[in-house]
């Protein structure tokens, strides 16, 4: 487990290896992320504030999320610092000088944004424009990967979406991150910083805190309580395995082709709900499901073509649900997070 000192020392700096900076290191994805560049070679500074949006969730714990980066914690650099401290980041970002940044720093989950819409207004932009604003100030810019979302397309019109699909978002957490995508290209055509989007979509695997819909009908299940579904169970998402989105990523952090480049990240076919229960059924045991309304705000979902991440940057998924879906529901028999 990583001690509070070590929590809290300051960045190391050394002048060898590429570094890499991310904001949200600490989080879901973001910690995966961090192994990618450490087993890559990098020197890594993880920027956190371990701020929790899901609560209470008792499992939810600072001990537990700190877990995420236990066994690499001799590895990295960890400090505890808001993205909307911008005079504190400026200085973390100066000192480290990073070779890349990844911000995924910002309240994760759509459902969160609507009860905590002003929260979610400086968590996703306000830190953006903090982070751009710092870089745009260094003599060299270096890349810079905004982590968006596939929220920002609405309901899909077609059941596969590339990223030139129409982005039209129909509640605050889609409607924010593309308020990001916006500003970062602004800020790419008028300072020149090389700004790369990411998109993910329907993320799941070990370590999620954040009470997505796998998350929940898994502890459901393994807790003998009944899975709530909204609407009849064939809602598609194209649900990727947390070490695939990390994978995608860092490709698009580290590779001179993703320049200036939008990139859907997934594993590029959607699976219904109803398969999923399927393949907890069969690990876990029976389950019991209750069907309910879809809630208004909810798009209509599908698969995200990754065909420009294939090409470009050599993304190539390993995990479907079959295959990964159990291997998180037997990680979750033994951790609680």
């Amino acid at each position: 487990m990583v001690s509070k000192a070590k929590h809290d020392r300051n960045i190391r700096v050394t002048n060898s290896l590429q570094k890499a900076f991310i904001t949200g290191g600490a989080g879901f994805i973001g910690s995966r992320v961090v192994r990618e560049f450490l087993n890559a070679g990098y020197d890594v500074a993880v920027f956190d504030s371990f701020k929790q949006y899901v609560a209470p969730d008792p499992n939810a714990t600072p001990v537990n999320l700190l877990a995420r980066l236990a066994d690499i914690s001799d590895d990295i650099s960890l400090m505890t610092g808001d993205t909307l401290n911008k005079d504190y980041l400026r200085r973390a970002l100066t000192r480290f000088k990073p070779d890349v940044i990844v911000h995924m720093a910002a309240l994760p989950l759509a459902n969160v944004a609507i009860e905590q819409t002003e929260e979610a207004f400086d968590s996703i932009l306000t830190s953006t424009v903090n982070v751009l604003e710092v870089v745009r100030d260094f003599e060299h810019p270096c890349p810079v990967v905004y982590t968006s979302s596939s929220m920002v397309y609405g309901d899909f019109l077609t059941p596969t979406v590339t990223e030139e699909a129409p982005k039209d978002p129909k509640e605050i957490y889609g409607s924010i991150k593309l308020a990001g995508e916006i500003i970062s290209s602004g800020y790419r055509k008028r300072y020149d910083i090389d700004v790369r989007t990411v998109r993910p979509t329907a993320v799941y695997g070990p370590f999620d805190a954040n009470q997505r819909v796998l998350y929940k009908f898994i502890t459901r299940a393994l807790n003998g309580q009944p899975l709530h579904v909204d609407g009849d169970g064939s809602m598609a998402l194209d649900f990727t395995y947390v070490d695939d989105t990390a994978n995608g990523i860092f490709r698009v952090a580290t590779n001179d082709t993703a320049a200036g480049e939008t990139f859907n990240i997934a594993r590029g076919k959607s699976e219904t709900l109803s398969k999923a229960i399927s393949i907890i059924s069969e690990t876990i045991g029976d389950v019991e499901v209750h069907y309910g309304e879809i809630p208004g705000h909810v798009p209509k979902r599908g698969t995200l073509d990754v065909s420009k991440a294939r090409e470009l940057i050599g993304f190539a998924p390993k995990f479907d649900l079959e295959r990964a879906l159990p291997r998180y529901i037997e990680h979750l028999k033994e951790n609680p997070i």
